[in-house]
């Protein structure tokens, strides 16, 4: 037997070892852990927590007195990481009461929101906390994740091929389109002229996250 070819032959396996292993590097890297425990308490505070603390934590202004039903949480630097957590696990009675949740969440849900309001508690007031992705928006592999998912679900029929000339507004260039704001889009979906459906049910929070990523990285292309 020709010995080039025996040689080729010995070498194929641990070429198709390296050649996946190379694959597997381009396996999205994880969410960032602190970042994605606030998020996970963003949307856990929305479920439960705005209808009294209101949208960011800015408070919701109560009827007749017109004293604040749930205190605002931004800009609160009396608010100590222990004492966030004991005011979620055990509530308060009285005045502005508030139920207590450790005994219907689980002590990770519990720190996922003591991790969210805290951040809240050392935003200024007046201002938003901002996206809160669990991962780096720019990511170069995040950003390929969500153009591959663009294309399958969003181009074709509404947004166009690299998100130009659909029957939507095109992305490319376009600088109105803050990362909180297109992941609510995405998630919540739009009604009205522009009809657009809800993804929440569908992807993921970090599969609408790269989406957001797609968008952002085509904002900044030109138009």
């Amino acid at each position: 037997m020709n010995p080039i070819r025996v040689i080729l032959q010995r070498l194929a396996p641990a070429a198709l070892l390296l050649a996946l292993i190379a694959d597997l590097g381009a396996v999205a890297p994880p969410a960032d852990e602190g970042k994605a425990r606030i998020a996970a308490g963003r949307a856990r505070f929305d479920q439960l927590c705005v209808s009294c603390h209101g949208e960011h934590g800015a408070g919701v202004a109560g009827s007749g007195s017109g004293a604040s039903y749930g205190p605002k949480l931004t800009a609160r630097s009396d608010l100590a990481e222990d004492k966030i957590r004991d005011r979620i696990i055990h509530g308060k009675h009285g005045d502005k009461a508030m139920p207590p949740w450790g005994t219907v969440l689980e002590s990770t849900e519990i720190e996922q929101l003591v991790a969210y309001v805290k951040r809240l508690a050392a935003t200024p007031g007046g201002q938003s906390t901002g996206p809160l992705a669990p991962f780096d928006l720019n990511d170069e592999t995040r950003i390929n994740a969500g153009k591959r998912r663009f294309a399958k679900t969003c181009a074709g029929y509404c947004h166009g091929f690299e998100g130009i000339g659909g029957r939507a507004p095109d992305f490319k260039g376009r600088t109105d389109l803050p990362a909180e704001m297109a992941y609510e889009t995405i998630y919540k979906g739009r009604q009205g002229a522009d009809v657009m459906p809800p993804w929440g049910a569908a992807f993921t929070e970090e599969q609408i996250w790269e989406l957001v990523a797609y968008l952002q990285y085509l904002g900044k292309q030109q138009p």
